[in-house]
């Protein structure tokens, strides 16, 4: 029997899901690195010379993955541009337009990102993160470099959204009334 005590190692995965039944429209291939960096402020509430209270509060999430591949369909997709190909293998090519003006704004997509783990008492088990609604900004590459090659850099902000990944509405986890979130963190068997 698995624990609710996670412990995650590494991504193996991230993908972009089609917002409708969840399922994977297209995969970030290669993923080297990511991160999830939750955007936080807070207020203090002082009165007679003292902090009486804080607020706290989030604004989004900025998720950053880094691969080592080109995959020229989910750049296209990311960036709501046509990939065209010509000619017949072993002599064809592909080609995508690079940072067109019009791309610098995109709809959003929920995402995947997952990662390997284990539970408290060592049994394997998959961590998904499941963001509902991703905003991308134009990608970057770093390199290419010695030793290190080129790398693709997807950064996006995970917005509040008030449908999940498959446009189901978002229920407060307490109350179960309409509510907005940024998404979910899932811990089920290894896949």
């Amino acid at each position: 029997m698995a624990t609710t005590i996670v412990e995650g190692f590494s991504l193996s995965h991230a993908a972009i899901l089609d917002g409708q039944t969840g399922a994977e429209q297209a995969s970030i291939y290669g993923v080297r690195s990511g991160s999830l960096e939750l955007d936080t402020d807070s207020y203090d509430n002082t009165g007679d010379d003292a902090v009486l209270s804080t607020w706290y509060w989030f604004n989004k999430a900025t998720l950053t993955v880094q691969s080592g591949y080109v995959p020229f369909a989910t750049v296209a997709l990311l960036s709501n541009s046509k990939m065209t190909s010509s000619g017949a293998a072993p002599g064809d090519y592909y080609t995508l337009p690079l940072w067109e003006l019009r791309t610098q704004n995109t709809p959003p997509f929920p995402v995947l990102v997952r990662v390997p783990s284990k539970d408290s008492i060592g049994t394997l088990r998959t961590l998904d993160f499941v963001l509902y609604k991703v905003q991308f900004q134009p990608f970057s590459f770093d390199g290419p470099t010695y030793k290190d090659g080129l790398l693709l850099n997807y950064t996006g902000s995970a917005l509040p959204s008030a449908v999940t990944e498959t446009g189901t509405p978002v229920l407060d986890s307490v109350t179960g009334l309409a509510s907005k979130s940024i998404g979910r963190i899932v811990s089920r068997p290894q896949i």
